[in-house]
């Protein structure tokens, strides 16, 4: 399938690895939609993608019902219905059990599980047999390390809502679950770690836009590892 002249709505899309998935999907020629949160991650963007001035970009609480549907019908008067959809929305958070209270398990489910609900929620009725919903999960939600118990709970709850909502849903619904990506931020918040078994951008982009074409995979849970491609059996 092309996304040629496709509407995508990309959760997000100002995040770490927003901008490289709006270039990759504007680059096959897709109408895409992005979401953000802070006017500072909407001004810096501009910077940061190289495609910038090609996407729609709407700020929008996805943690917010009311918000997310009122989103939803501007997104249609503007852009008719919405064919795919990638939710990247999200936020890594540090702490293990010791650390964490509940106010911050309980952000990183909404940060994480509520954000992707609520927005398939919105736009249930756009999708149909030909459309790609392409969630984020977390190599910790398959693998955990431990010291990040509110994260990783969060991003296994992506995990299982994917594989819900592809037995819900007419549209094909997958996850990624990458190790550490290699962009700037992950570089900036860890500068000693060893970069070269990051995942590189490319290979994240390179799936989310196979997930989204490929009518022959749904429900899978892709592990995305150094650059290297798993499938979870």
């Amino acid at each position: 399938m092309e996304l040629q002249n496709s509407t995508v709505l990309v959760t997000g899309a100002t995040g770490n690895i927003g901008p490289y998935v709006t270039d990759a999907l504007v680059d096959t020629g897709a109408d895409v939609v992005g979401t953000y949160v802070t006017d500072g991650a909407r001004n810096s963007v501009d910077d940061r993608a190289e495609y910038a001035a090609q996407v729609s970009y709407h700020q929008v609480d996805l943690t917010d019902q009311a918000a997310v549907e009122a989103f939803a019908e501007i997104v249609a008067d503007d852009h008719g219905s919405v064919d795919h959809i990638v939710g990247l929305a999200g936020g890594f958070s540090m702490g293990g059990i010791d650390d964490t209270d509940a106010a911050a398990f309980e952000a990183a489910l909404n940060r994480h599980a509520t954000t992707a609900f609520l927005t398939v929620k919105a736009f249930a009725d756009h999708l149909d047999g030909q459309s790609g919903v392409v969630l984020f999960s977390s190599d910790r939600a398959i693998d955990p390390v431990g010291g990040t118990i509110a994260y990783d709970v969060g991003k296994g709850a992506v995990r299982t809502l994917a594989e819900s909502l592809d037995v819900e849903l007419d549209a094909r619904v997958n996850a990624v679950a990458p190790f550490l990506i290699d962009v700037p931020g992950n570089r900036e918040a860890m500068p000693d770690a060893d970069f070269s078994e990051w995942t590189a951008p490319d290979a994240v982009t390179g799936e989310v836009l196979h997930l989204l074409a490929n009518e022959g995979v749904t429900g899978q849970v892709i592990q995305v590892t150094g650059g290297q491609l798993e499938t979870e059996v």
